[in-house]
């Protein structure tokens, strides 16, 4: 049975999380001891996105967003998404090359990353998000602190876990001039050393990217946030989430061109 909530504190929490990043020895899921709420959850997270910031000076850069169709929705029992924190040292910008041994159990999305231009207002709805957006082809590649974490967590392990952030791989060049229709029809397709994985469709993050980042923007307005010029967010994959291997993966996107990573 699961320990009273109240027996555990955020920053115990937070510390146990922030500690796998010097470790590297993944830790057993929050919610085979304690019982959180959606909002418990967040706590612990932003504790563990302070704490991680004053450790290494890495500052926020944006954020992620998962769980953006109803076939992940309901494998967590989650009724809406959830969103994690995107750092400095998380995002890497252009084709990238990272070394398999530096991750836990990672995984990979294709995504559309938006870049602000602007400073978006409390609660932006689309035609704001749109206007103020550079949108660019990405790839992200969840992980987590968890050990065996996919797909076995529940909603509030994923949340605590500041939404199993990892890195995000976009594009050096992006547009800032599609339409709403246009973004809902970009087509993604994925490869690995030259063999396609698969392909999907734009309408599959909420009916549209920009949707998912409007999301973001109501959730953060009821904490009185909101995003900032600069800030990089990943909006949600395209297709279910694949194992990251070692090879060349490029994801090519409609209207936005291509992002590759080298795994090693």
């Amino acid at each position: 049975m699961a320990e009273e909530t109240k027996q555990v504190s955020k920053e115990e929490l937070a510390a146990r999380l922030l500690e796998v990043q010097d470790t590297k020895q993944p830790i057993h899921f929050i919610s085979r001891q304690h019982q959180l709420t959606v909002e418990q959850a967040y706590g612990v997270q932003e504790t563990f996105v302070k704490a991680r910031t004053q450790k290494n000076g890495k500052q926020r850069k944006g954020h992620k967003i998962s769980m953006t169709s109803p076939a992940t929705q309901a494998l967590f029992g989650a009724k809406e998404p959830a969103y994690g924190t995107l750092f400095e040292d998380t995002v890497h910008t252009g084709n990238t090359e990272i070394e398999l041994d530096s991750m836990l159990s990672p995984l990979l999305e294709p995504e559309v990353v938006f870049i602000l231009k602007e400073d978006l207002s409390v609660g932006a709805e689309e035609a704001e998000i749109l206007e103020k957006s550079v949108l660019s082809a990405g790839i992200e590649i969840p992980d987590s602190r968890f050990t065996d974490w996919f797909p076995k967590f529940q909603l509030m392990d994923l949340i605590c876990d500041n939404g199993v952030t990892g890195k995000v791989v976009v594009s050096d060049k992006g547009r800032d001039d599609l339409t709403l229709g246009e973004v809902e029809r970009i087509k993604l397709t994925l490869t690995h050393g030259g063999k396609e994985l698969g392909t999907g469709f734009a309408s599959e993050v909420m009916g549209n990217p920009v949707t998912s980042v409007a999301w973001l923007t109501e959730k953060l307005a009821e904490k009185n946030m909101f995003l900032k010029k600069g800030m990089v967010i990943s909006s949600g994959t395209f297709l279910s989430p694949i194992p990251l291997g070692k090879g060349l993966y490029e994801a090519e996107f409609s209207l936005l061109g291509k992002v590759k990573l080298q795994v090693n």
